[in-house]
């Protein structure tokens, strides 16, 4: 090994600990948050399923490959897992005492760190370079990276040439998201004479980060068929309108994709910039043809536990070949990791949306959602969700379909053997009506007086309880043109006090095909 950079007398341990340092795997930017008034939690959390583990900054590498210096660490993790000391005995020897929390730092034996560190400090004589490089250590593993760099960065401003601190320091960084001041450590350690296993290493994050920043796109189609496509009723209804239309069925294709690009920014912020496209065609019943085109610009700040983001969007709908709608708002997100396995997220949306067909005029709408979703991760092959939310739905101008909805969602994810994942999904609904059927006299226009005539008691006010099953099934070694294929199965089931609304049950069963690049 190059003696220059093995200059310092605790730099040899400090070097094989840093190698051993896992470099968290770079997440790819958030996706676009979804523009319908319900989330949809388990379409989200397919997007991250390459996320479905937690990275601790403190273990052991498994994205590269295992070196010499690897087996050593484990070799002496092992060891220091079975080493008894006798601490009276460190603290009448210094020297001993040095190399004893040199080994123990070289062995990520941080409990043993946390014993015995202070005691060290309290000996008259001692290494401050060792104290400060084993205090950045425990900070680290405890994920607070804020604190671990700025040890680092005193022991930089002392000494720059201290190389194997540059590099916990970037790594530190690259942990807590700070990807452009990481990007610049690593580049200066990059015209340094570094052993081979460091440069890779140090090549490795840079590759990683800039990939962060490069454009991610997702694709994805499935065969469509819709068994009540007209929504109508389960069963006939007789009204003083007459009898209710019958349910009609039809056969199609959705094809849906996105692109999205992140910017990484000084002091741990971004800005992104992406949209997304869902096309959703029937071959033999063209009229409910229904196309939805967004756009999205925002910026954020994120680190290794939180994420705040304000996301404006703008949603372009087409139906029936025609322009349909235009939707505008605004998009407030924030998360937290409280747990190593749970991440907490919370989701606001304002949005308000204008129609362009006389015939709609008056369904100018304001739309209001907040979510609360929390992410569990079991193990690397199971992970858990559930959320609560509330969706306000403001018609001004027609306040009979302005109505309130509240939610909540559950899911299981799990990887099998032989390749075999699969997603389970429940979700339950109450959707209330603003105004009571009997708001408006009959005779006061068709919209009006056909409330009247399918609703309930007088003075009731229509409610809407729906129950959802969904389940995913997929082989994730399986490809079809570089595509995933995944059984998709949806059940939902529709219960109102208004008879028209009541008794609505939709199956289905198609395959979807997705792809990430």
């Amino acid at each position: 090994m190059n003696n220059q950079y093995m200059r310092k007398p605790l730099t040899a341990s400090i070097l094989l600990s840093m190698m051993a340092f896992s470099l968290p795997s770079m997440a790819a930017p958030d996706d676009l948050p979804e523009i319908e008034p319900e989330l949809n939690q388990a379409d989200e959390l397919l997007k991250r399923e390459s996320q479905t583990a937690v990275s601790d900054p403190t273990a052991p590498s498994t994205t590269v490959n295992d070196t010499e210096a690897q087996r050593a660490i484990r070799s002496r993790q092992q060891l220091a897992a079975a080493t008894a000391y006798n601490l009276e005995a460190l603290k009448a020897n210094p020297a001993a005492f040095s190399k004893f929390l040199n080994d123990a730092l070289a062995a990520q034996d941080m409990v043993t760190v946390k014993q015995v560190l202070p005691h060290y400090k309290a000996l008259e004589t001692n290494d401050p370079m060792l104290i400060k490089f084993a205090d950045a250590l425990i900070y680290r593993s405890e994920a607070k990276n804020k604190q671990a760099i700025e040890i680092y960065r005193g022991m930089l401003a002392a000494d720059p040439d201290f190389h194997p601190v540059r590099l916990n320091m970037a790594i530190a960084m690259q942990a807590d998201k700070q990807y452009a001041a990481a990007k610049e450590q690593f580049l200066k350690l990059q015209s340094v004479d570094l052993p081979a296993p460091v440069m890779a290493r140090v090549q490795n994050s840079l590759a990683q980060i800039n990939s962060s920043e490069k454009w991610q796109f997702n694709a994805s189609a499935s065969y469509v068929r819709d068994n009540n496509i007209n929504d109508a009723p389960s069963k006939s209804i007789q009204s003083d309108l007459g009898r209710s239309i019958e349910q009609q069925s039809a056969n199609g294709i959705q094809v849906s994709g996105s692109a999205n690009k992140r910017f990484n920014l000084p002091d741990n912020f971004y800005a992104t910039v992406g949209g997304n496209a869902s096309l959703k065609g029937y071959w033999d019943e063209t009229d409910y043809n229904d196309y939805l085109f967004t756009a999205s610009a925002g910026v954020g700040y994120d680190d290794a536990k939180n994420d705040v983001s304000l996301t404006p969007f703008v949603t372009k709908r087409y139906y029936d070949e025609e322009a349909y709608s235009l939707r505008k708002g605004v998009t407030v997100s924030g998360s937290r990791w409280v747990k190593p396995k749970l991440k907490l997220t919370a989701t606001g949306i304002l949005s308000k949306e204008t129609f362009e067909d006389d015939d709609n005029q008056n369904r100018e709408t304001d739309g209001q959602f907040l979510g609360l979703n929390a992410f569990y991760i079991k193990d690397a092959k199971e992970y858990f969700y559930g959320g609560l939310g509330n969706y306000q739905n403001d018609v001004p101008k027609s306040s009979i379909i302005s109505y309130d909805r509240n939610s909540v969602n559950v899911g299981w994810g799990r990887e099998w053997k032989r390749g075999i994942s699969t997603l389970a999904s429940a979700g339950y609904g109450i959707k209330k009506y603003e105004d009571p059927a009997d708001a408006y006299p009959a005779g006061s226009g068709a919209w009006k007086g056909y409330y009247n005539a399918v609703g309930g008691e007088p003075g009731s006010r229509r409610e809407d309880k729906t129950t959802s099953l969904g389940l995913q099934v997929w082989k994730r070694d399986f490809t079809v043109l570089g595509l995933t294929p995944r059984l998709v199965f949806d059940y939902d089931t529709t219960s109102s006090n208004f008879a028209y609304y009541d008794d609505r049950d939709e199956k289905s069963a198609t395959v979807l095909l997705t792809k990430t690049f």
